[in-house]
């Protein structure tokens, strides 16, 4: 008798169950005829901004990059496009996704790239000076050859040659260099800028002479002025727009209080862990600002 109880619940758990199984699909046929969920593979997510959120600092710091993935791309796009006179425009709108692209990958200010570019080149890919250096970013086939090494690629030197006369190349080598400079001055973006010019073992050289008046340098300050000029429409864009509520003074303040008890917590808890190494967020931004970005 216990084994037909048995028998009789199992049967009835069995119709129930699919029962259910066949609404539940005869709703999601329903759900995607509709449109309301897409057939298929979901399609790979790929993000619609340019974030800086690695970048250190800006060439000038009252620039908050970090606030650039509150745009789209093509938002921020229109942005740089519309702070050039339309020649500029009209050269460098073919660079622009490949620049920013490159200043993504490399955790770069994008704005001191394209004011650099500018500078250097107008932005005519064809450009070359009287002494050697060719394309958007001007760069010298010697020194190519040099920045390729240290980007671990082995390129011939035919292939220098061509790659300067390639955008995508050329803008990546005249990255390179400047994120490297700014390494080897100690993130000083005045002295990477004018080393950019006229090569870092020249600029050593004055400085250690004090032969040098770096603010007034007049690279620099055609960089500087090139650079207010691209940041103008951005300034003006996050003036009007409110703070994230996650990065606003209060929210801060309260997390670092919650850092503090957490600490505190802690420390009192288990006396073999000292606090000093408990990472706070207050912990991580000191760490993060003291590390380079090679």
């Amino acid at each position: 008798m216990n084994f037909l109880r048995g028998l009789a619940f199992l049967l009835l758990v069995g119709v129930v169950w699919s029962a259910s199984s066949t609404l539940m699909t005869k709703r999601l046929d329903q759900l995607v005829a509709t449109g309301k969920i897409p057939y298929g593979p979901v399609p790979n997510i790929t993000e619609n901004f340019y974030s800086y959120n690695g970048l250190p600092s800006s060439f000038n710091s009252t620039i908050a990059l970090k606030r650039a993935n509150e745009l789209t791309k093509a938002e921020f796009e229109k942005i740089i496009l519309d702070s050039l006179d339309s020649n500029s425009r009209q050269n460098f709108k073919k660079y622009l996704t490949q620049t920013l692209n490159l200043s993504v990958d490399y955790q770069i200010d994008p704005y001191w790239v394209i004011s650099v570019m500018m500078v250097e080149s107008s932005f005519d890919l064809h450009a070359r000076s009287q002494k050697n250096a060719h394309g958007l970013m001007q760069i010298k086939p010697e020194t190519a050859g040099h920045l390729y090494q240290l980007m671990g690629k082995k390129v011939s030197a035919q292939e220098i040659q061509n790659n300067l006369h390639h955008p995508s190349e050329n803008i990546e080598v005249g990255i390179f260099y400047l994120k490297k400079l700014l390494q080897n001055f100690r993130m000083n973006y005045s002295l990477a800028t004018i080393a950019y010019n006229v090569g870092p073992n020249k600029l050593k050289s004055l400085l250690e002479k004090g032969k040098i008046d770096v603010p007034n340098f007049s690279y620099l300050l055609k960089v500087q002025t090139c650079y207010k000029k691209l940041t103008k429409n951005f300034s003006r864009e996050f003036a009007k727009r409110p703070y994230p509520l996650g990065e606003t003074y209060v929210i801060l303040g309260q997390a670092h209080l919650s850092d503090d008890l957490l600490l505190k917590l802690y420390s009192t808890e288990f006396h073999l862990v000292e606090s000093d190494i408990l990472l706070s967020s207050e912990n991580l931004s000191h760490l993060f600002s003291h590390s380079l970005p090679f």
